[in-house]
This record gives structure tokens, sequence and C-alpha cells, in this order.
């Protein structure tokens, strides 16, 4: 477990961002963290692995699904990564089927997953990007477009919606100017064009 005492340690010491902190340094912040347990993380992972497989240890069994969750975590809450994340939390509960963090984890993940068009509807023009980030969250990073003209950041953040559509939201300088509910047709709307 000195291994694992370890890995703890350097999760615990990992700098909080500041809450102005971008997106981008809060990601920077996690992967260095994780490139610097990487190494240590594998071989703890894969050893107690193999030891869950051989022995059924139910312990070992939770601890791998508390693994799953935090990695989870972070495909959900910094990366916006709801796909991925959800498939952490179901290889969780496959471990640990009466593990309540990973099945309340699997609810918020899908509820999340696609914009609420009423949480949607609830964003006008004026509102700033974090309150926007209340209402409705933050999409995944790549779907987060930016330009600069004549000193101005213009963005556009994109979500999916549950018909396989998009909508948009649109900022100038971190302020809603304009929304679109329809900014992509679902795939079959868009063929029958």
């Amino acid at each position: 477990m000195s291994d694992y005492s370890w890995i703890e340690s350097v999760r615990k010491a990992q700098p909080v961002p500041q809450p102005t902190a971008s997106r981008k340094q809060m990601i920077e912040s996690a992967l260095e963290t994780n490139k610097r347990l990487e190494p240590t993380y594998v071989a703890f992972i894969d050893r107690l692995k193999e030891y869950n497989d051989r022995t059924h240890d139910p312990r070992a069994a939770k601890f791998l699904a508390r693994e799953k969750i935090l990695v989870g975590d972070q495909y959900m809450d910094l990366l916006s990564r709801y796909d991925k994340a959800l498939e952490f939390y179901r290889a969780a509960v496959e471990l640990d089927p009466t593990n309540q963090d990973a099945n309340q984890r699997i609810a918020i993940a899908e509820s999340r997953r696609f914009v609420s068009m009423t949480a949607f509807a609830n964003v006008h023009a004026g509102m700033k990007e974090d309150d926007v980030r209340k209402l409705v969250g933050l999409p995944r990073e790549d779907w987060i477009k930016q330009v600069v003209q004549n000193g101005r950041v213009y963005s556009v953040w994109i979500y999916p919606k549950s018909d396989g559509g998009a909508s948009a939201i649109y900022f100038d300088n971190s302020v809603v100017y304009h929304t679109n509910w329809n900014a992509a047709a679902p795939p079959a709307a868009a063929q029958s064009r």
C-alpha cells in the first residue's frame, strides 16, 4: 500500500487552481499531476487488477471502483466528456454493484450529457460566462471556439442536444450576445436537405 499512499499524497498536494483560473490552466494542472503519477499508478492498478482477478476480493473491487470513479470525475468535471465519464462510472458499478457514488455519478453524467432546452432558454444576452456555466455547464473543450479581432475576444460554446443536433451560445468579451437552440441540425435532418 505504500505506492497508493504516495499516489494519494501526490493527489492531495496538487495545487488547487484559483477560482479565476482558465479551463486550460485547470486541465494543464491535472495533466501535470497525472503525468507525475502515471508510472507508479499504472503499476499499482495492474497489480490490483491481477489480485482482484485472482482472488475476487471485494476490497480490491471496491478499490478499483473508486479509482474508476476518480478518473470518471476528471472526464466529467474537468473535460465535460460525459460519454467517457459514463464508461468509467459504469465500469465502477460492474466492479462494485452497490457503489452509490458511481450510480449517482451515472445519473449526473446522463443529465449533463445533452443540453436541456429549459436551461438553455434561460441564457440571455448580457450574461457572463460564469452565469452560463452555472446554468448549462461547460461544453467539451474542443467545442469552444474563439477568435480575437480588434482586441475583442469572440467565442462560441457548442452544446450537443439529445436529437443529435447542437445548440450554441455566442460571446463577445465573455458576455452573451446571441444564442441559437438549433445551431446545427440533427444528422437525419441535415442529410435530407
